[in-house]
């Protein structure tokens, strides 16, 4: 016997519950069994109560439990026997009596049976090129398949009494409809363009428990009670397709050697991640850092899509020699190593983290002529609520000048909101004919310049904080840069509510009660830009989900800098609980805002890791191997009887995502 749910017979149930992207040849095992069991010892006649259910828009598969609403006396055992055939899709019958019904056709079970991926095949990517890693083929190219607005079918029951020996057979009939709450977001507190990412719901879950990045995954199928599961390193739990949460048992530093990720995969980076939530809370006291190299991830041939990370924090320190490259102490820009990159891959969200001491640029993305040559893009991007700080620059999204293939038109629908940006430049560059949202950042002591955009991009520039230290005369401007296209093309700005403490240059005069008088030429800092380049109106921006409803500039300032609501600074205990946690180094940054510290950033000699607490879970933690604290468990659903793809509470958020996304509760 599996995970199971005790219920009662005489309460009837309305459940929704929302299973996302997995196939029917693996759900026996996706909850394992179920005994539906019932107190009421009255009832003589088995009753089956017709069920509808309800799939999100673009939702493909969904796991229901029919029998936990019917009226079934406690001496009976129900078998569900047979169903009638849907019209746009399958049913399966599961051995735990509940259904999968998927839109469209079957996939046969050699196609996604786990065990398959055996040890061999999650061997590091060093073993094949990358050009094998990452070339799409048929089997995961996206499906067509949509949602039908609604399918009907029956399902038949055989009900035997265990007292009498007698046999029935009991029939329902069950609906699917598709919601009209639209989908459920990345998790609660997701704004914006990669706000509906799903990552890893519905698939199969890693711990982490090395911080060998390389360490061979091995496979734990499900038995005795306990979910599917596999364990090792990071790196293959990213690449390996059946996994989809991805949790760290373990705290400390993970090397990602000489040049990192380019260095291992090849230039373009680590190619075959999809469909994944890396959940940085759940590593113990200490959290994770990647560090040594450049991580970068690869989607030119099409990969990086749907993609959650959460609280994680990566500082190369080193550039792609393993050197701490420098002109006179300073960090010199290698053109190579960032702390976080995309390149191309869409709906992605990254959240809560921490990336500095890189010698190119510290996070971001972009598409290039061989990304738009493939047919591929970034649409739907989101960084909110990171540390981005002291890195040769800070954040860039977009597409460089005139290159072949019109990348510019590539990349759109991109948010940069409530990050604090520290000690560089970039805060940060867009430039791409498209969308995007430039909300509630906290921006400190930059360089040369602070956004620059070029392209007709439809930028809304809204309620951002921008200090310089006590007495400094450093202010900086957002700018325009005539990248030299032969068709000219201009941004269109909104720019309202911005703060600009200390900016008092006459030619800058006023500039909080006219933010566009901010923006000049990117080539000579005195010239204003037209009245041409702005509009009165917010740019509606249609196609950015769940847009963030703006703070104010000092409300924002007081949420990242006065109450630390940023960067990686969550984790979960033992205990299951939600606790605060910032390394020393994050702290040092956010108190260099506080106390308009000035000092010369991009010094190579203080690029050194903070010392943190390195911690294991104990066996205790989790027994089941399912990502969730027992104590957790037992406290939420009086046992450790429920699987990790399970959804409790029927609110969308699979139970290991609800335990994971307490973090945003507190």
């Amino acid at each position: 016997m599996s995970k199971f749910i005790r219920l009662s017979s005489k309460v009837t149930l309305s459940i929704l519950a929302s299973f996302f992207l997995f196939s029917c040849s693996k759900d026996a095992d996706l909850l394992s069994e179920y005994v539906i069991k019932t107190d009421d010892s009255q009832l003589e006649i088995s009753l089956l109560i017709n069920d509808t259910f309800f799939m999100n828009e673009g939702q493909t598969t969904i796991l229901m439990d029919v029998l936990n609403n019917d009226n079934l006396s406690s001496n009976s055992t129900v078998t569900i026997i047979e169903t009638s055939n849907p019209i746009n899709g399958v049913v399966t019958i599961n051995d735990d009596n509940t259904l999968t019904y998927k839109v469209g056709d079957d996939t046969s079970p050699e196609e996604t049976t786990p065990e398959e991926n055996t040890p061999e095949e999650t061997t590091p990517a060093e073993e094949t090129t990358p050009a094998e890693e990452t070339t799409p083929t048929d089997e995961t190219a996206p499906t067509e398949e949509t949602t039908p607005e609604e399918d009907t079918f029956t399902y038949t029951a055989e009900v035997v009494n265990e007292e009498t020996g007698e046999v029935t057979e009991e029939q329902a009939t069950v609906t699917v409809s598709v919601s009209d709450n639209g989908p459920v977001k990345a998790f609660p507190s997701a704004y914006g363009g990669g706000s509906n990412a799903t990552g890893g719901r519905g698939k199969a879950l890693a711990i982490i428990n090395t911080l060998d990045r390389n360490k061979t995954l091995t496979y734990y199928p499900a038995e005795n009670g306990n979910d599917e599961y596999y364990e090792g390193g990071l790196f293959p739990a990213m690449q390996n397709e059946n996994v989809g949460y991805i949790v760290f048992n373990i705290s400390g530093n993970i090397q990602l050697g000489v040049g990192g990720t380019q260095n291992q995969f090849g230039y373009d980076g680590m190619g075959g991640v999809n469909n994944k939530t890396i959940f940085g809370q759940s590593a113990p006291q200490g959290g994770i850092t990647l560090t040594g190299g450049s991580f970068r991830l690869n989607g030119r041939y099409g990969d990086n899509q749907n993609l959650i990370f959460r609280f994680l924090r990566s500082r190369p320190i080193y550039d792609k020699n393993g050197a701490k490259g420098n002109i006179d102490g300073i960090a010199d820009d290698d053109s190579f190593t960032w702390a976080f990159l995309f390149y191309g891959g869409n709906d992605i969200i990254v959240s809560n983290s921490s990336a500095s001491f890189s010698y190119d640029k510290a996070m971001g993305g972009y598409v290039d002529a061989l990304v738009a040559a493939e047919g591929n893009t970034v649409y739907n991007l989101t960084f909110q609520d990171n540390i981005v700080a002291d890195s040769h620059t800070n954040m860039a999204m977009g597409v460089n000048p005139n290159k072949d293939n019109n990348p510019e038109d590539k990349i759109d629908y991109i948010s940069i909101n409530g990050n604090v940006f520290i000690g560089s430049n970039r805060t940060p560059n867009v430039s791409w004919n498209g969308q995007s949202e430039i909300i509630n950042n906290v921006v400190y002591e930059v360089g040369s310049k602070m956004i620059n955009t070029y392209y007709q991009l439809n930028l809304n520039h809204i309620n951002n904080w921008h200090g310089i230290p006590t007495n400094s005369t450093s202010y900086k401007t957002h700018a325009y840069q005539d990248v030299g296209v032969t068709e000219k093309v201009y941004p269109i700005i909104y720019t309202t509510g911005n703060f600009y403490e200390g900016w008092t240059n006459p030619l800058r005069s006023n500039v909080n009660n006219e933010n566009k008088k901010i923006w000049t030429d990117f080539y000579d800092r005195t010239i204003p830009l037209a009245d041409s380049f702005f509009t009165n109106n917010k740019h509606a921006h249609p196609n950015i989900p769940n847009q963030l409803i703006p703070a104010s500039a000092e409300e924002a300032y007081n949420s990242k800098i006065i109450n630390r609501n940023v960067g990686a600074n969550k984790y979960l205990d033992n205990s299951g609980n939600a606790q605060t946690f910032l390394d020393p180094l994050d702290e040092y940054f956010l108190n260099a805002v506080q106390t308009r510290l000035d000092k010369k950033w991009h010094q190579v000699s203080e690029w050194v890791l903070p010392n943190i607490p390195s911690n294991t879970r104990p066996n205790s933690y989790d027994s089941d191997k399912d990502g969730m604290a027992d104590a957790w468990e037992i406290k939420t659903f009086g046992n450790l009887n429920q699987s990790y793809r399970g959804d409790f509470d029927g609110d969308g958020y699979e139970n290991i995502e609800e335990y994971m996304n307490q973090v945003d509760s507190e």
